[in-house]
């Protein structure tokens, strides 16, 4: 085969494969269109060159001599055609550059990825281990808080109800009287805490049993009922007769009150708080308490069923309690397979539903 046919075969194979590899010009770096040019014109250079040796020869020296020829080859061929393809190629070259410097530096950035990753692994298990030790301890220390505050509690009753004769003045009885309320709070606060901690350390059983809807809330109603008369708001109980819950009495009485409380403490003066008792179509059974206080947003509900969540008010001059009443009540109901539902309006009042399934409901015979 004839040298310059093999060199227009060996440059054409350049430009062909750079046109299989990108199909099409649009989106391509200018480095390979100068090269694919520079070296598309090389070969039809070469390919000039192999037809001056063939029997077009004389036709093509009827136009120009030899040298004539040669001179246009080599101005129109292969002095743009290198110049293109070398400048393509140097290009092409800085963008390869460029390109193994930005991988080199994105594996550099992985290593440090992978290495800050393993870190904040390791962090999140000491934090869950130190978290698991601080649940552990305050589960631990519910009997050794609660006897000492039963204690005082206990001790001030006596003392401010004078079972054992006049106290020496009217302050002291003032005082028993602060002694004994706090107390109390106190022992809340430590409860809710406590409760909440159990939960997280797994060490909270329901001691599950039978028992009538409309009972357990005739039994919460003195608990808050002096609050509502001293808030000057009205209490209302409408429930049925005959539904059957089985379930952790303690802790639904627990959820219970504090849904009350909570309505009681954000219901303005002659507002009113409802708590009902009913049976949905689909057999659960629930507890539900509305009262027409402010209310609350979306965002303000969030902030509520978060554990340790307050929402600020004008109403409530006091932030008694630890802003975990809504979170345990959430808790509590996930233990008993239910949920707890909240719906509230700005200015329109709050309703909160303890939705326990109907795997839950018994017959009122069963009930005590």
């Amino acid at each position: 085969m004839h040298p310059d046919l093999l060199i227009f075969f060996g440059i054409t194979i350049v430009p062909v494969f750079l046109l299989m590899r990108y199909r099409r010009l649009a989106g391509m770096d200018r480095g390979v269109v100068w090269v694919l040019i520079g070296m598309g014109v090389l070969s039809i250079t070469a390919l000039v060159d192999y037809l001056e040796e063939t029997a077009l020869e004389p036709y093509m020296l009827a136009m120009a001599s030899k040298d004539s020829w040669n001179l246009l080859v080599a101005i129109f061929g292969y002095i743009p055609g290198v110049f293109l393809t070398g400048l393509g190629l140097s290009r092409w070259f800085h963008v390869a550059l460029r390109l193994e410097a930005e991988i080199k530096k994105r594996e550099r950035a992985e290593i440090k990825l992978k290495e800050r990753t393993t870190q904040l692994r390791e962090a999140l298990a000491v934090a869950q281990e130190a978290n698991r030790a601080k649940t552990e301890f305050l589960a631990k220390m519910s009997h050794e808080l609660r006897t000492p505050l039963n204690a005082i509690i206990g001790f001030s009753e006596v003392m401010n109800m004078q079972l054992f004769g006049k106290l020496g003045g009217t302050q002291y009885e003032e005082y028993s009287g602060l002694i004994h309320e706090s107390g109390k709070l106190l022992l809340d606060i430590i409860n809710d805490i406590l409760d909440l901690s159990k939960v997280e350390a797994g060490r909270l059983e329901l001691e599950e049993e039978a028992f009538f809807l409309r009972s357990l809330v005739k039994d919460c109603m003195p608990f808050v009922k002096s609050h509502a008369s001293e808030s000057n708001v009205k209490l209302v109980a409408e429930t049925e007769d005959d539904l059957v819950l089985w379930a952790d009495r303690r802790i639904v009485k627990q959820m219970l009150l504090n849904l009350l409380s909570n309505a009681i403490k954000f219901t303005p003066a002659k507002g009113m708080v409802s708590v009902r008792s009913y049976a949905r179509e689909d057999g659960s059974h629930v507890l539900e308490v509305e009262d027409t206080g402010i209310g609350m947003t979306e965002a303000e509900i969030k902030v509520a069923m978060k554990p340790f969540g307050q929402i600020a008010s004008a109403l409530v001059t006091n932030r008694d309690g630890t802003g975990l009443g809504l979170a345990l009540v959430n808790t509590f109901m996930g233990l008993h397979d239910g949920n707890f539902e909240i719906a509230s309006k700005k200015g329109e009042g709050t309703f909160g539903r303890l939705v326990f399934p109907q795997s839950r409901a018994v017959r009122p015979a069963t009930g005590e």
